[in-house]
């Protein structure tokens, strides 16, 4: 068995590969993103036994001996400045409907709005989505000015 941090589990089942994000990333991706937001294409993953990498990956159109750590991609677009400011406008354009224009970057168009919303699957049910809205226009910015020192 492994130590924590490892890919082997207690119960000695190899976890699947996780993104920079820390999300599990299925076997059968179609893209995953690098930290400038290009799509890149896997072409196989390899769960290797040797301490500290479990996981390599190897990306269609690169140098067949370069491997890639699947933690260094993400599995959606990562964040940036542009984005939060597209989302920023979209929201002032929105009126009572702020919060889902400002959600609308998730592919959420209003109307739908809870229903797959990620402010809607807080476990605050009681919570408005303006205040969770506030809190993760909040987030994103401490997150890109961390990811900017």
């Amino acid at each position: 068995m492994m130590t924590e941090g490892k890919t082997m589990g207690s119960d000695g089942k190899i976890a699947l590969p996780k993104d920079t994000d820390g999300r599990e990333i299925p076997l059968d991706v179609e893209f995953l993103y690098n930290a400038i937001g290009e799509r890149v294409k896997p072409y196989s993953f390899t769960f290797t036994r040797y301490d500290g990498f479990g996981w390599e990956m190897n990306l269609v159109g690169a140098p067949t001996n370069l491997v890639y750590d699947p933690k260094s991609f993400y599995l959606t677009p990562p964040d940036s400045w542009e984005k939060l400011l597209d989302d920023l406008d979209n929201a002032s354009k929105g009126g009572d409907n702020a919060e889902c224009c400002y959600m609308s970057r998730d592919g959420i168009e209003v109307g739908e709005q809870c229903h797959g919303c990620r402010l809607y699957e807080t476990e605050d049910d009681f919570t408005e989505c303006s205040y969770l809205a506030y809190a993760d226009i909040a987030d994103r910015i401490r997150k890109l000015r961390s990811a900017d020192e």
